[in-house]
């Protein structure tokens, strides 16, 4: 992140040039937009600059992450860590807050209960967090209920899923929805029993996964992109799943989309 009087401020992801991608190449200026797991505040800032008005929501340091219970139950020690490490990351947004003169709005709550009183929003955003959850469907369907037009979902490519993907795409149309949907896996369960880790991460998660949650929740026209990001000093595949609502949300108007999901093979 670039701040004035600062400078440059490393961090473990350098979205500085891929923030379009990673965001689904969609405009959100003039929108009203809730970034579910602001972090730093980095793509929240960058979505003001572009002429949002930005709702930013985490948990707080007297909130626990959602971690694996790696043996039965989470270790105290990782818990005090984390929520150390998540007092760290409000200080940072506020700081970042002060110093760039946002106007951006910061609640904070778990991703399970997103408040109601923040009211309608145009675009949620989800970036790289689903990971993260025990329940990431809760997740998108508490932030789906607040939303009017377009869902946006960020993860990384798991590594299956480009093998998988590559082979789909030489098949007929008819018979790459019946191998999609019976023979592929969409999901899979990172935690490690006999190596008892990761504890902070649960899932790695297909584009057409996420497609069918939205899907589900009223986003029925989906677009997938792949980019690449910069983290830690290597390049990582990212996928970012743009779902727009089909038919009206609770206490809005919107025009119908189009039924399905256009989604291309990983690179």
């Amino acid at each position: 992140m670039d701040l004035p009087g600062i400078g440059v401020i490393p961090g473990e992801w350098d979205l500085r040039k891929g923030m379009c991608a990673y965001l689904g190449h969609v405009s959100h200026a003039g929108k009203r937009v809730l970034e579910v797991g602001t972090a730093d505040g980095f793509l929240a800032f960058e979505m003001e600059r572009q002429g949002a008005e930005v709702v930013a929501l985490d948990i707080s340091e007297n909130e626990d992450w959602d971690i694996v219970p790696c043996g039965g139950h989470p270790s105290n020690a990782v818990r005090l860590e984390r929520r150390n490490h998540i007092r760290r990351i409000n200080n940072a947004w506020w700081y970042s807050h002060r110093l760039l003169g946002s106007q951006a709005q910061m609640v904070y709550s778990s991703a399970y209960a997103i408040p109601e009183t923040i009211g309608p929003v145009d675009i949620a955003t989800f970036g790289s967090i689903l990971l993260h959850l025990r329940d990431p469907f809760l997740a998108l369907q508490r932030a789906a209920a607040l939303t009017s037009e377009i869902m946006i979902v960020t993860e990384v490519v798991p590594r299956f899923w480009r093998t998988y993907s590559r082979l789909l795409a030489l098949l007929p149309s008819g018979l790459r929805r019946k191998v999609s949907n019976h023979l592929v896996p969409h999901l899979t369960f990172v935690p490690d029993p006999v190596a008892q880790r990761p504890w902070d991460t649960w899932w790695r998660m297909s584009p057409d996964f996420v497609s069918r949650f939205l899907h589900v929740l009223g986003f029925p026209d989906s677009v997938v992109n792949y980019h690449d990001q910069q983290s830690r000093g290597r390049t990582v595949t990212l996928f970012t799943v743009v779902g727009r609502r089909s038919g009206p949300s609770p206490g809005t108007s919107v025009s119908a989309g189009k039924n399905g999901s256009r989604v291309r093979p990983a690179p």
